[in-house]
Protein backbone atom coordinates (compact mmCIF):
# COMPACT_ATOMS: atom_id res chain seq x y z
CA UNK A 1 0.00 0.00 0.00
CA UNK A 2 3.20 2.30 -0.31
CA UNK A 3 2.98 2.93 3.62
CA UNK A 4 4.65 1.36 6.81
CA UNK A 5 4.14 0.77 10.79
CA UNK A 6 6.72 2.97 11.40
CA UNK A 7 5.33 5.70 9.66
CA UNK A 8 2.02 5.50 11.05
CA UNK A 9 3.06 4.86 14.47
CA UNK A 10 5.23 7.97 13.95
CA UNK A 11 1.87 10.08 12.57
CA UNK A 12 0.09 9.08 16.20
CA UNK A 13 2.99 9.86 17.89
CA UNK A 14 3.54 13.97 16.55
CA UNK A 15 -0.32 14.13 17.10
CA UNK A 16 0.26 13.11 21.19
CA UNK A 17 2.68 15.76 21.43
CA UNK A 18 1.36 18.18 19.87
CA UNK A 19 -1.84 17.59 21.91
CA UNK A 20 0.29 17.93 25.12
CA UNK A 21 1.27 21.44 24.27
CA UNK A 22 -2.23 22.86 24.95
CA UNK A 23 -2.36 24.42 28.38
CA UNK A 24 -5.34 25.10 30.75
CA UNK A 25 -5.64 28.19 29.47
CA UNK A 26 -6.21 27.33 25.93
CA UNK A 27 -9.83 27.31 24.10
CA UNK A 28 -11.72 24.03 24.94
CA UNK A 29 -10.65 21.77 21.93
CA UNK A 30 -7.02 23.00 21.63
CA UNK A 31 -5.57 19.65 22.02
CA UNK A 32 -7.77 18.03 19.80
CA UNK A 33 -7.12 20.34 17.15
CA UNK A 34 -3.44 20.62 17.74
CA UNK A 35 -3.23 17.05 17.53
CA UNK A 36 -5.27 16.78 14.00
CA UNK A 37 -3.39 19.35 12.66
CA UNK A 38 0.20 17.14 13.31
CA UNK A 39 -1.48 14.18 12.01
CA UNK A 40 -2.40 15.46 8.48
CA UNK A 41 0.65 17.02 8.31
CA UNK A 42 3.17 14.14 9.74
CA UNK A 43 1.04 11.52 6.92
CA UNK A 44 1.94 13.98 4.51
CA UNK A 45 5.68 14.77 4.72
CA UNK A 46 6.32 11.20 6.04
CA UNK A 47 4.90 9.37 2.70
CA UNK A 48 6.05 12.59 0.35
CA UNK A 49 9.26 12.32 1.67
CA UNK A 50 9.47 8.80 1.47
CA UNK A 51 7.41 6.99 -0.66
CA UNK A 52 6.55 9.98 -3.46
CA UNK A 53 3.09 11.00 -2.73
CA UNK A 54 1.64 14.02 -2.87
CA UNK A 55 -0.84 16.23 -0.88
CA UNK A 56 -4.62 16.44 -1.51
CA UNK A 57 -7.47 18.32 -0.26
CA UNK A 58 -10.10 16.30 -1.86
CA UNK A 59 -13.70 18.03 -1.19
CA UNK A 60 -12.33 18.93 2.49
CA UNK A 61 -10.45 16.21 3.00
CA UNK A 62 -6.92 16.26 4.15
CA UNK A 63 -5.25 13.70 2.19
CA UNK A 64 -2.14 12.28 1.13
CA UNK A 65 -2.33 11.11 -2.23
CA UNK A 66 0.13 7.87 -3.65
CA UNK A 67 1.97 8.80 -6.98
CA UNK A 68 -0.38 7.22 -9.58
CA UNK A 69 -3.29 9.22 -8.05
CA UNK A 70 -5.49 5.58 -7.52
CA UNK A 71 -4.89 5.50 -3.69
CA UNK A 72 -5.32 8.32 -0.66
CA UNK A 73 -5.39 8.24 2.82
CA UNK A 74 -6.21 10.36 5.84
CA UNK A 75 -6.51 10.34 9.47
CA UNK A 76 -9.75 10.07 11.92
CA UNK A 77 -10.84 9.57 15.30
CA UNK A 78 -12.51 6.08 16.09
CA UNK A 79 -14.59 4.76 19.10
CA UNK A 80 -13.37 2.29 21.51
CA UNK A 81 -13.74 -0.75 19.23
CA UNK A 82 -10.78 0.76 16.83
CA UNK A 83 -8.00 -1.56 16.62
CA UNK A 84 -10.03 -4.81 17.72
CA UNK A 85 -10.20 -7.26 14.91
CA UNK A 86 -13.25 -8.78 16.46
CA UNK A 87 -15.45 -5.30 16.95
CA UNK A 88 -16.83 -2.90 14.67
CA UNK A 89 -15.54 0.95 15.15
CA UNK A 90 -17.05 3.62 13.94
CA UNK A 91 -15.57 7.55 13.65
CA UNK A 92 -15.49 9.02 17.11
CA UNK A 93 -16.74 12.22 15.76
CA UNK A 94 -19.78 12.63 12.92
CA UNK A 95 -17.93 13.60 9.46
CA UNK A 96 -19.87 15.92 6.23
CA UNK A 97 -20.17 15.55 2.83
CA UNK A 98 -16.85 14.61 1.90
CA UNK A 99 -16.55 11.42 3.36
CA UNK A 100 -19.54 10.37 2.31
CA UNK A 101 -18.22 10.60 -1.72
CA UNK A 102 -15.45 8.92 -0.79
CA UNK A 103 -16.98 6.19 0.24
CA UNK A 104 -19.21 5.89 -2.65
CA UNK A 105 -15.95 6.08 -4.47
CA UNK A 106 -14.20 3.20 -2.62
CA UNK A 107 -17.37 1.11 -3.26
CA UNK A 108 -17.34 1.89 -7.33
CA UNK A 109 -20.38 3.76 -7.34
CA UNK A 110 -18.52 6.50 -9.01
CA UNK A 111 -19.01 10.31 -6.94
CA UNK A 112 -20.51 12.87 -7.76
CA UNK A 113 -18.00 15.99 -8.55
CA UNK A 114 -16.00 16.73 -5.48
CA UNK A 115 -14.35 19.86 -5.11
CA UNK A 116 -11.11 19.36 -5.24
CA UNK A 117 -7.66 21.63 -5.27
CA UNK A 118 -9.13 24.18 -8.09
CA UNK A 119 -6.02 25.10 -9.31
CA UNK A 120 -2.63 23.69 -9.71
CA UNK A 121 -0.79 25.98 -8.76
CA UNK A 122 -2.98 26.44 -5.10
CA UNK A 123 -1.80 22.39 -5.04
CA UNK A 124 1.77 23.77 -4.16
CA UNK A 125 4.94 21.97 -4.98
CA UNK A 126 3.93 18.83 -3.28
CA UNK A 127 0.28 19.19 -4.23
CA UNK A 128 -2.25 17.48 -6.91
CA UNK A 129 -5.63 18.46 -8.39
CA UNK A 130 -7.52 15.35 -9.41
CA UNK A 131 -9.37 15.06 -12.58
CA UNK A 132 -13.30 14.03 -12.13
CA UNK A 133 -12.58 10.45 -13.51
CA UNK A 134 -9.37 10.15 -10.80
CA UNK A 135 -11.40 11.12 -7.92
CA UNK A 136 -14.45 8.85 -8.80
CA UNK A 137 -11.86 6.37 -9.33
CA UNK A 138 -9.89 7.60 -6.11
CA UNK A 139 -9.50 4.88 -3.06
CA UNK A 140 -9.63 6.20 0.45
CA UNK A 141 -8.28 5.00 3.26
CA UNK A 142 -7.90 6.26 6.87
CA UNK A 143 -5.91 5.72 9.79
CA UNK A 144 -8.44 5.53 12.40
CA UNK A 145 -7.45 6.32 16.02
CA UNK A 146 -8.55 5.68 19.80
CA UNK A 147 -6.86 7.47 22.87
CA UNK A 148 -6.96 6.57 26.26
CA UNK A 149 -5.50 7.35 29.33
CA UNK A 150 -4.13 4.57 31.14
CA UNK A 151 -2.24 5.97 34.60
CA UNK A 152 0.68 8.47 33.79
CA UNK A 153 0.43 6.94 30.03
CA UNK A 154 -1.73 7.19 27.10
CA UNK A 155 -2.66 4.06 24.39
CA UNK A 156 -3.67 4.83 21.33
CA UNK A 157 -5.35 1.83 19.52
CA UNK A 158 -5.17 2.65 15.25
CA UNK A 159 -5.84 0.62 11.95
CA UNK A 160 -5.98 1.37 8.87
CA UNK A 161 -9.14 1.30 7.02
CA UNK A 162 -11.30 1.73 3.90
CA UNK A 163 -14.49 3.01 4.55
CA UNK A 164 -17.52 1.02 2.67
CA UNK A 165 -20.91 2.54 3.90
CA UNK A 166 -21.42 5.83 5.50
CA UNK A 167 -25.09 6.88 6.65
CA UNK A 168 -25.71 10.27 8.84
CA UNK A 169 -22.68 11.59 8.69
CA UNK A 170 -21.04 7.51 10.09
CA UNK A 171 -18.83 4.76 8.49
CA UNK A 172 -21.25 1.94 9.67
CA UNK A 173 -19.25 -0.42 7.26
CA UNK A 174 -15.67 -1.07 6.67
CA UNK A 175 -14.56 -2.86 3.17
CA UNK A 176 -11.15 -3.55 4.34
CA UNK A 177 -9.74 -3.71 8.06
CA UNK A 178 -5.64 -3.81 9.28
CA UNK A 179 -6.04 -3.46 12.86
CA UNK A 180 -2.88 -2.08 14.32
CA UNK A 181 -0.29 -2.97 17.17
CA UNK A 182 -1.20 0.01 19.72
CA UNK A 183 1.12 3.19 20.24
CA UNK A 184 2.06 3.93 24.31
CA UNK A 185 3.69 6.89 25.13
CA UNK A 186 4.41 8.04 29.09
CA UNK A 187 4.72 10.94 30.77
CA UNK A 188 1.34 12.70 30.34
CA UNK A 189 0.72 16.03 32.18
CA UNK A 190 -2.26 18.03 32.85
CA UNK A 191 -3.64 19.52 29.42
CA UNK A 192 -6.91 21.09 28.93
CA UNK A 193 -9.58 18.30 27.61
CA UNK A 194 -10.77 18.32 24.19
CA UNK A 195 -14.73 19.06 26.04
CA UNK A 196 -17.74 16.82 25.53
CA UNK A 197 -17.95 17.94 21.30
CA UNK A 198 -16.88 19.43 18.68
CA UNK A 199 -17.58 22.04 16.10
CA UNK A 200 -18.80 19.98 12.95
CA UNK A 201 -20.23 22.49 9.63
CA UNK A 202 -21.23 19.41 7.32
CA UNK A 203 -21.23 21.10 3.69
CA UNK A 204 -22.80 19.94 0.68
CA UNK A 205 -21.05 20.40 -2.29
CA UNK A 206 -22.99 21.89 -5.60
Amino acid sequence: MGTRLEYLHEVLRAGEAARRTAVPNDPMGTGGRRAYEAHVRTIRELHIEREGWARLVHGRLELACNADRSMAMGVMVGDAATGQASLFPKNGRRRGTATGQVTQANEGEGAAHVQTALFMAGAGPSGVALSEEEAAALKTWFLLSYRTKAGDAVRVDCELSRPKRFVDGFVVEWGSRIPLPALTMDGIEPLNDDGPGEIDIPVDFR
